[in-house]
C-alpha cells in the first residue's frame, strides 16, 4: 500500500496517475470526489490522528509529498512542515514502513552571483541564511536528508526539483509566467531550468520503485533565458529596476499580484543545477522539452 501525503495537491494527483498500485490519501484539505482509493483528512499537528492512519493502513511505502508554502505565518509553516515531516519519518521507522520518497526543492541551494553552473547535491544549502521565508524548507531538507543517510531500516530518498510547471498545475512558478506582469529585473535575464508536470511524476515513480537511497537533484531538457520563459509561458513582462523591485512586489503583491519578493534574486542570479547522477542511477531523462513545457501553460 502506497500512502502519499499531500494528496489533494495538483502533482500528488499527477503523480497517482501514473501509479497501478493501491493508494491511500493524506492531507489537511477535504478529499477531491474523485479520489481513487481511502483519504483522510488530518491536520499536520494532530499527531495522534496521523499515527492512527499508519495503523490503519500499514503502509509499504510514503510519498511525502504534502510541504506546504502558502501560509504567511513562519510558526505555522514551521509546524505543518518541519514537525510534520519528523513525525511522519518517526512513523515509517515505527511501522515498517520499506520506502520513503520526499520531495524539496532546488530554492534551498539559495540564489547567488557566486553559484557555480551545475550545483551539485553536497553543496551548502544556503537559502535560509539570506531568505527567511525559506528557513522551514532548508530544515525540512536537512530532516530528510538526514534520514536518507542515517536510518538503515527504511530505504529513502529525496528529491530536488527546478520549477515545475504545467497546464494541471497552479504553482507560483505556473501562475507567475502567464501573468500579465510578470517582474522582470532591468539588466538581468539568467538561463532558467524547468520540468514538466509530467516528467515530475514520472521522476518520482521511477524513483519510488527504484532501491537506490540518496538526495538527488531532479531538471527538465536545457536550460532557457528568463526573458524567452516568459515569452514562451504567454506572460507579459513588467521590468522592474533593481533598486524598487522588492518593495514594488511587496505592496504590489498584496493587491493583484503573487510573487514572494524573496525569488526576486531566483530571477536575477542563475542557479542551475547537476542533475547527471539522477539520470545516471535512476536511467531517467525528461519527455518534454523545456520550450514545451512552457507552452504548454498556454492552455491553462
Amino acid at each position: 500500500m502506497i500512502l502519499v501525503s499531500g494528496a489533494r495537491g495538483r502533482l500528488a494527483r499527477i503523480v497517482i496517475e501514473h501509479l497501478n498500485e493501491p493508494v491511500v490519501g493524506i492531507d489537511v484539505r477535504d478529499a477531491p470526489p474523485d479520489f481513487p482509493g481511502q483519504f483522510f483528512k488530518v491536520k499536520r499537528y494532530d499527531h495522534r490522528k496521523t499515527a492512527e492512519v499508519f495503523r490503519t493502513v500499514r503502509p509499504r511505502v510514503l510519498l511525502h509529498l504534502g510541504v506546504r508554502s502558502a501560509s504567511p505565518r513562519m510558526d505555522q509553516r514551521y509546524t505543518d512542515n518541519v514537525l510534520g515531516t519528523r513525525h511522519m519519518l518517526a512513523l515509517c521507522q515505527r511501522f515498517g514502513v520499506e520506502r520513503v520518497v520526499s520531495i524539496s526543492s532546488f530554492h534551498v541551494y539559495g540564489a547567488h552571483e557566486h553559484n557555480p553552473i551545475g550545483i551539485r547535491e553536497d553543496a551548502p544549502l544556503r537559502a535560509g541564511a539570506r531568505f527567511p521565508e525559506l528557513i522551514d524548507l532548508v530544515e525540512v531538507d536537512h530532516t530528510v536528508s538526514n534520514f536518507v543517510w542515517r536510518q538503515e531500516d527504511v530505504s529513502a530518498v529525496l528529491l530536488r526539483p527546478v520549477h515545475i510547471v504545467g497546464p494541471r498545475l497552479r504553482n507560483r512558478a505556473s501562475k507567475l509566467l502567464t501573468s500579465p506582469y510578470v517582474p522582470r529585473l532591468i539588466g538581468f535575464d539568467p538561463m532558467l531550468q524547468f520540468l514538466h508536470e509530467e516528467d515530475a511524476a514520472r521522476a518520482i515513480v521511477v524513483a519510488m520503485r527504484s532501491p537506490r537511497r540518496g538526495v538527488y537533484n531532479i531538471a527538465g531538457e536545457g536550460t532557457v533565458a528568463y526573458s524567452h520563459a516568459i515569452r514562451n509561458a504567454g506572460g507579459s513582462p513588467l521590468p522592474l529596476p533593481h533598486m524598487v523591485a522588492r518593495p514594488f512586489l511587496r505592496a504590489f503583491g498584496r493587491i493583484k499580484l503573487s510573487f514572494p519578493h524573496y525569488l526576486v534574486d531566483y530571477f536575477k542570479y542563475p542557479t542551475i543545477i547537476d542533475d547527471s547522477a539522477f539520470r545516471r542511477d535512476f536511467r531517467w531523462e525528461p519527455t518534454v522539452s523545456t520550450v514545451d513545457a512552457l507552452r504548454s501553460l498556454r492552455a491553462v
